[in-house]
């Protein structure tokens, strides 16, 4: 008997002994499916899943794509904040004077077009291009 199966079994004997209306047995429910393709822990909010397979919400980490989302936020806000003059760009010395160390350290390789002032989209730019440089290590 494969894990799908096995899911479904048992989600049904769960819902069958709480009462619970079962859905036919040659269509589970998605979030069993997807749990039993994927291997993955889902939340205890879906009553569908067996105890055994569920995990709470706290323990459930947000993805990396999450935590750079975050991570950019805050930076575009410490940007802003550096920008003195509200011109939508940093100057070397507007960014020493907050203390954008990634940005005073690396202004060269971020002011590409040799301005003497970057851009949040130039700053997002090179870091993009730095990752991508650290993941084809």
């Amino acid at each position: 008997m494969n894990l799908l199966h096995l899911t479904t079994l048992t989600a049904l004997l769960a819902a069958a002994n709480a009462g619970a209306q079962t859905p036919p047995a040659e269509t589970p429910a998605p979030a069993v499916r997807a749990a039993a393709t994927a291997g993955a822990a889902t939340p205890y909010s879906d009553s569908y899943v067996p105890r055994s397979m569920r995990q709470p919400q706290r323990d459930i980490a947000p993805g990396p794509v999450l935590l750079r989302f975050t991570t950019l936020q805050k930076l575009k806000k410490r940007f802003e904040d550096a920008d003195a003059d509200r011109s939508g760009t940093l100057t070397r010395e507007e960014a020493r004077q907050a203390g954008l160390t990634i940005v005073d350290k690396n202004f060269d390789g971020i002011d590409t077009a040799q301005r003497g002032q970057v851009s949040f989209d130039d700053l997002n730019a090179y870091l993009i291009q730095r990752r991508e440089e650290a993941g084809a290590r």
